[in-house]
């Protein structure tokens, strides 16, 4: 189509919510027949690791950068996250691109010091979350110009629609996330299951989310998680706090009875979860616009992909 060339900055071996919108990115850019490539770094060293994806993202069919020299020769577009900032100032002749995936993580890595080189050698910010976009274009100061959205879209394992089955009293939650907190109110309510998800596979994920009645997530929201989107497109309920992207209703639409100000608040919090559980079927349809949201985010995706690679050709 054109010399431009696509990389995108992701830590090598590592599988969670960032590197996999990495690869779907690459893997959009090349559909859409740009030349794309993943770039994979490792600890301090700024050459690109020459590594294979993760198995998690081989289905996403992207090749990776090898060398300095092909990144660095004028007619790259080099893609930065938040966690990569550190290599702003440090990778050159080429034009910069700034993702926001994760606000809460940037500012805990870098307590904020970096601002003054994101502000001048930033060309076009892109943004995960309504919350990322208005960190960056409030604390940040970037004008609403330069600032974009592409979000991200969850795994098609998780849209599969099955047939309903009976659901037990189960509460699913991260236990990376949040935990401290809901650790009283596990105490409190153990007339429900509570289910920890850590080290399982997707086919096992999705098959608690298709018996359990509730997904809940009282951790930080640095951007749009997956988890909860993942669990509501698998027919859960969803609570949440109002920190973060889930103080926003454009991120987390979901009513407002379903989120917490105070996690503290232990009765409420626990009469909520008694209230879906005693009226699962009718809570469940106040996920419809949640749900809805969810399934159209796969082809939003493809169209800001799309509009952010005519910022530049």
């Amino acid at each position: 189509m054109n010399d431009i060339k696509f990389y995108n900055i992701c830590p090598a071996g590592i599988e969670s919510g960032g590197p996999e919108l990495a690869h779907q990115m690459c893997n959009t850019l090349v559909r859409l027949g740009h030349n794309a490539r993943m770039y994979y770094n490792q600890s301090n060293k700024l050459e690109p690791c020459d590594v294979s994806a993760c198995a998690r993202y081989l289905k996403y069919n992207t090749e990776h950068a090898k060398s300095m020299s092909e990144v660095e020769d004028g007619s790259s577009i080099v893609i930065f996250n938040e966690a990569a900032t550190y290599w702003i100032p440090i990778i050159n002749n080429c034009r910069k691109v700034l993702w926001w995936m994760s606000v809460d993580n940037y500012i805990i890595n870098t307590q904020e010091r970096d601002l003054d080189i994101i502000r001048n050698q930033i060309e076009l910010h892109l943004v995960q979350s309504a919350y990322a976009y208005h960190y960056v274009t409030e604390r940040v100061g970037i004008s609403k110009d330069k600032v974009m959205y592409v979000s991200d879209y969850i795994g098609d394992i998780y849209r599969i629609k099955l047939p309903e089955i009976q659901r037990q009293n189960i509460v699913l939650y991260n236990p990376k996330k949040g935990l401290e907190v809901l650790r009283p109110i596990i105490e409190k309510t153990s007339w429900v299951k509570w289910v920890p998800l850590i080290g399982l596979s997707e086919e096992d994920m999705t098959a608690y989310m298709h018996i359990s009645k509730i997904y809940i997530d009282f951790g930080n929201h640095p951007g749009k998680d997956r988890i909860p989107r993942e669990a509501a497109m698998c027919g859960c309920c969803v609570i949440t706090n109002k920190r973060g992207s889930a103080a926003y209703y454009e991120d987390v639409p979901i009513p407002d009875r379903y989120k917490f100000e105070a996690e503290n608040d232990i009765d409420n919090i626990q009469e909520c979860i008694r209230h879906i559980c005693d009226n699962f079927y009718d809570a469940q349809c106040d996920y419809d616009e949640y749900r809805r949201s969810i399934s159209r985010e796969k082809e939003n995706f493809y169209e800001d992909v799309k509009k952010f690679a005519e910022f530049f050709v």
